[in-house]
């Protein structure tokens, strides 16, 4: 969901990738939305897997870490800056968001679903603490996750490899065995489900990925585009079988590992071919983040509107929520352009390069 922060060549098909998980993230959130409060099914129930799209976020985020910041492991000195670019990358945008969200949920209780607006909460949602229930602003429950993989990427960094090594294999062994089942966590215990939980999985892989892609580059490069079309198929297959087919999949072992197919191919085709890209795609990827934390604020206001003013019988399963996901892009678009990508310049050239010069290492 973060954009590197090294001035690395930008890999756009990636980009583009990052832009399609968002889409797919807010078809989702119509999908059932739409039939929770409207009680429509829509598009065939074809977008039911588009949480998949988190799943890609979360591989992408591994690979990052170690494509962009590999070099920092071990390295005491650069731990503060990885913190402070990760922190400025994340913390405000969101934050500018959740308030809005709180805000507009104290005005308008009836869009709140009686979620808890507490001021123990608010603090909880904005500084990402792990917690019972989702945040005031729903989707940041995978960013509590992102949080997190970072302070374990932390780890690494901090620690010369000889320490961090049996440490983090040790966190990888306990998550693992409660993957498999092997050990069960207690039940309600969020705080361990987020310290173990499986979907941590991912991050590993996308770490996995990039080790692929840094030294098996060569070896494997041939068959990036045959990589690629096996993940593309693969992600379109599983996210079919289990939208009309009701079969159950491990996120880990269908869409996880498919992300990992394809964020490694994607990267090689990227490094080899540097294909032309529309614009337009690559703005999306850019605006992603944006469109992320926006969208389901926008669609459940939407939606909420629509069956208040009982206009339900007008929305259909294709025209109506077509125009939902269009508008909720296109405002995430418009809140990269205004506030996002100003405001993460400002921060970085007043804020982030001031701290760290002369060590500044490019753009967040």
């Amino acid at each position: 969901m973060t954009q590197s922060s090294t001035p690395h060549k930008k890999l756009k098909l990636l980009q583009v990738y990052r832009g399609i998980a968002a889409l797919l993230v807010v078809m989702v959130h119509i999908y059932f939305t739409s039939a929770e409060t409207l009680n429509q099914i829509t598009f065939l129930h074809l977008f039911k897997t588009g949480w998949s799209g988190v799943d890609y976020f979360f591989v992408l985020s591994g690979f990052i870490m170690v494509y962009v910041h590999g070099s920092a492991i071990g390295k005491k000195d650069q731990l503060k800056s990885f913190l402070v670019k990760r922190a400025v990358r994340i913390y405000p945008i969101y934050w500018i968001i959740t308030l809005t969200v709180w805000c507009l949920f104290l005005v308008i209780p009836g869009f709140a679903n009686n979620q808890d607006l507490s001021v123990g909460k608010v603090i909880a949602s904005l500084l990402l603490i792990p917690q019972k229930d989702k945040p005031i602003l729903q989707v940041g429950w995978t960013l509590i996750y992102e949080i997190y993989f970072y302070l374990l990427f932390s780890i690494a960094i901090w620690l010369k490899p000889k320490h961090s090594v049996p440490i983090l294999s040790g966190w990888l062994l306990v998550t693992f065995l409660v993957f498999r089942k092997i050990i069960k966590l207690p039940q309600d215990s969020f705080l361990l489900e987020t310290v173990f939980g499986e979907m941590n999985l991912e991050f590993v892989l996308g770490c996995l990925a990039a080790y692929i892609v840094i030294k098996y580059n060569n070896s494997i490069g041939k068959y990036r585009w045959i990589l690629f079309g096996i993940g593309n198929l693969g992600y379109v297959i599983v996210g079919v079988l289990a939208a009309w087919g009701n079969i159950w999949f491990s996120r880990i072992l269908s869409f996880g590992m498919l992300a990992t197919l394809l964020i490694i191919a994607i990267t090689l085709i990227d490094l080899k071919d540097s294909p032309k890209i529309p614009d337009l795609l690559i703005f999306l990827g850019d605006a992603s983040y944006s469109i992320f934390l926006t969208h389901f604020p926008v669609i459940s206001a939407i939606t909420k509107i629509v069956q208040k003013a009982n206009l339900g019988k007008y929305f259909d399963g294709f025209f109506a929520p077509a125009l939902v996901a269009v508008f909720a892009v296109v405002f995430g678009c418009i809140f990269y352009s205004l506030i996002e990508k100003p405001l993460t310049v400002f921060l970085r050239k007043n804020f982030v390069e001031k701290m760290f010069i002369p060590k500044a290492e490019g753009r967040i």
